[in-house]
């Protein structure tokens, strides 16, 4: 026994001592709680505003590298329905450094480190009036060897434009909005997404989209397909 205290009074001291160190418990573990609440809400929105950049940045390029092509040839570089978009643009392009004629898989061209094994290419010639899309077999120094043969001919100084393709693609059941490149598979972008739409209006060139996570944030964007114009 403590000298000075009584049996009833050191049972009091005990007591409050016991309350006191449970008070501090319960908020401690409230006061965790909240700071989860706080780093789930702020991770959620760091993911819609990349999710929204992501989107901006591919739909800003939509079209990039085509513009003359497209002026005189069908492509479509845009293509949407309600849940989900494509669009393709070009990443560099080259001039052919000397004739590649009908049957030839070569293509000579300055080296770009764009252009790789396995990526899809446009090659046209505005004067000859044709156009074709090809694959990079392998890269060579200073020459591209292509997986299908030439169908025309192309000569020096054509355009050749290595491609890039992106989707969107919305999963109701998994509510996730994925994103795929090239030949890629879906990866997801976004989760807890609870509605995702896409409107095209193609006399205007402009892509109108909505966000919806958990039935709460939303998010709209309204972008003009200036490479399209």
């Amino acid at each position: 026994m403590i000298k000075g205290f009584g049996i009833l009074e050191m049972l009091i001291a005990l007591s409050l001592g016991l309350g006191i160190l449970t008070v501090i418990i319960a908020h401690s573990t409230e006061s965790g709680k909240a700071a989860k609440k706080i780093t789930g809400n702020q991770e959620r929105l760091e993911a819609i505003f990349h999710t929204v950049d992501t989107i901006k940045s591919d739909l800003n390029k939509c079209g990039m590298r085509l513009q003359e092509a497209r002026q005189f040839f069908n492509l479509s570089c845009f293509s949407s329905t309600a849940g989900t978009f494509k669009c393709e643009y070009g990443l560099a392009d080259e001039l052919l450094l000397e004739n590649a004629l009908c049957g030839q898989q070569t293509l000579k061209v300055d080296q770009n480190d764009f252009f790789k094994k396995d990526k899809v290419i446009l090659i046209y010639n505005l004067a000859a009036g044709v156009w074709e899309l090809n694959e990079i077999k392998d890269c060579l120094v200073g020459a591209l060897v292509l997986k299908n043969a030439l169908q025309n001919d192309f000569g020096r100084n054509s355009p050749v434009v290595v491609l890039k393709k992106v989707e969107y693609k919305y999963y109701p059941a998994q509510r996730t909005l994925k994103r795929k490149a090239d030949k890629g598979n879906f990866q997801p972008l976004l989760e807890e997404v609870s509605d995702f739409y896409v409107t095209f209006f193609p006399e205007a060139n402009s892509v109108l989209y909505r966000i919806e996570v958990n039935k709460k944030e939303q998010v709209r964007g309204y972008i003009f397909l200036l490479n399209l114009v």
